[in-house]
């Protein structure tokens, strides 16, 4: 019966020449399974880009994370073929990671490696990707002073182009179409126009949007109008920066804008700075929390100014809080999202709800009952266990026995014979361990006066949020102080807080028993085996019990 057999080809592109094209290449495999009487069952070919973390990179026979590589060796692991061919070795691998990968594999399922070009040494492969990888070291440090050299000398070489220009060869060109919208975006945003409304504007415009190798989810993001705003320096002064190994260059560029647009942008955009110089915490009890239709996290802001009629920024008394969806495009944003809501309104609601959980202990106890049954269960289960455990120690012990009467009618040597009981008792004293770990298991779900320790528990919570309720506190400290007991609270018991189109807000609450039963602590140390019994309870109720 002729072997099964796969060709794999790699080549970083077309253009690398006939002698090693994914044609000549795959021909030349195919001759040689035919001299071989292989029968060819599949071909892998690594001949195109593909993404790594959102960005193209060649197939380079350094890389371990080829596609077409790893597919070809995880069918290697389902025995779906017994040899594998390759023009040569290096379009294998160059690197050392790749090579032990394709050697690790070979050889944990026994294939064989034949090449079109050369023969292959299993014993001598190391010594050759040491060869392979010291060429392309030198390859990517001549490659490296080579471009060094060209920006030394004020000479473009590559990178992203910035919005409004392009390079071509040695030079950084104006696309007068771009820069016509770089001058437009600028004018808009000195007039006081909004980023999103600017954004809309160039919608609307079918203003054209750089080129980019992955697909946009949306047109002109927010983002894309915030990276023109930040190149303001660069389109006023006409000059593009490039980093190379640690060193910074700076090639020159026609300029787009005017010096006068610079100056007024930079007044405008330190004018319209909403941070202070000196940033305040304030004090925010759903953040981290809440969120909406969107599924995002919402965010928090303070207003601590308003506007005037004159124009004029005025500190507020009082500063308002308000929670906000993050998403800034609209077309992602569903029409179930409120996009804001007041934080004091926000808070009142899931106060008010939090109140109203903890002061019914009905709720929480009857609930507590399924805890109850599943603990019942778990020492079913350890009973089971531990009588498993006892029966192998019985078949331990007598196995130990047999071996002693061997050893005495073999006249065994002692080295051998202590080697032997050393193991015997290691295993006796580590089942020893599973049987007393299993046995305080037992004991604790035994002396467990569950309903009891639910009713302090409950009780404690109720005493703890009537004082919090009842405290008035009358400085910045206290009011502070008190904040960190709510949020500590809220953080304890909110599962999940989801806001409506009306602002109403949909809470899911959470009740952590593990500190009220103390069996996490008791079981902390155990082996694993027993010491994963958890119950999790998700209903109307909106509780979570975990034990």
């Amino acid at each position: 019966m002729a072997h099964k057999a796969v060709i794999y080809i790699r080549t970083s592109s077309e253009a690398q020449g006939e002698k090693s094209s994914p044609a000549e290449q795959e021909s030349d495999c195919r001759h040689l399974a035919a001299e071989k009487g292989l029968t060819v069952v599949n071909v892998y070919r690594d001949i195109e880009k593909y993404r790594v973390k959102n960005k193209l990179v060649e197939p380079s026979g350094s890389r371990s994370d080829r596609p077409s590589l790893l597919n070809m060796l995880k069918d290697a692991s389902r025995g779906e073929f017994d040899v594998i061919l390759a023009w040569r070795e290096d379009r294998l691998y160059r690197g050392l990671r790749s090579m032990l990968m394709v050697m690790e594999t070979i050889q944990q399922y026994k294939l064989t490696i034949l090449l079109a070009k050369e023969s292959f040494d299993p014993k001598i492969a190391p010594l050759r990707v040491w060869v392979a990888q010291m060429e392309l070291d030198g390859m990517k440090e001549r490659m490296n002073m080579g471009v060094r050299a060209r920006l030394k000398a004020g000479k473009a070489n590559t990178g992203q182009n910035s919005y409004g220009y392009m390079r071509v060869g040695e030079k950084i060109h104006i696309v007068e179409e771009e820069a016509r919208w770089v001058r437009q975006v600028f004018e808009w945003y000195i007039q006081g126009m909004p980023l999103l409304q600017i954004r809309e504007r160039l919608i609307s415009a079918n203003a054209p949007q750089k080129g980019s190798s992955i697909p946009r989810r949306i047109q002109w993001a927010r983002s894309s109008v915030q990276t023109i705003l930040k190149s303001v320096e660069e389109y006023a002064y006409g000059f593009k920066l490039h980093s190379r190994s640690g060193e910074t260059y700076q090639i020159l560029i026609e300029p787009i804008l005017d010096i006068p647009t610079y100056e007024v942008f930079i007044k405008m955009r330190a004018e319209n700075q909403t941070h202070p110089s000196q940033r305040i915490q304030y004090d925010y009890l759903l953040s981290g929390h809440l969120k909406c239709a969107c599924n995002l996290t919402w965010r928090a802001r303070t207003a601590t100014h308003r506007r005037s009629r004159k124009g004029e920024w005025i500190e507020r008394k009082t500063p308002i809080g308000t929670y906000f969806c993050p998403q800034p495009h609209h077309e992602l944003r569903p029409a179930s999202c409120p996009k804001s809501v007041s934080a004091k309104s926000a808070e009142a609601q899931v106060w008010k709800s939090l109140c109203e959980f903890v002061m019914d202990p009905a709720f929480l106890l009857a609930r507590a009952k399924r805890l109850v049954h599943q603990i019942q269960q778990n020492r079913s289960l350890s009973q089971q266990n531990l009588q498993r455990v006892r029966d192998e120690q019985l078949a331990g012990t007598k196995e130990r026995q047999e071996f002693i009467t061997h050893a005495l009618v073999t006249r065994m040597d002692d080295d051998e014979f202590g080697g032997k009981m050393a193991v015997y008792y290691e295993k006796e004293a580590q089942l020893k361990r599973r049987e007393t770990a299993i046995q305080e298991e037992m004991n604790t779900y035994a002396d467990l006066d569950f309903d009891a320790r639910v009713n302090a528990y409950v009780k404690d919570l109720q005493a703890g949020l009537e004082e919090l309720n009842s405290t008035n506190p009358q400085t910045p400290e206290e009011r502070h102080a008190l904040f960190l007991m709510k949020k500590r609270l809220v953080d304890t018991l909110l599962e999940e807080a989801v806001i409506n189109s009306n602002r109403q807000i949909q809470i899911k609450f959470r009740a952590d028993l593990v500190n009220l039963v103390d069996i996490n602590r008791k079981t902390r140390n155990r082996s694993d085996e027993f010491d994963n019994h958890r119950a999790t309870l998700l209903d109307d109720g909106q509780i979570v019990l975990q034990l």
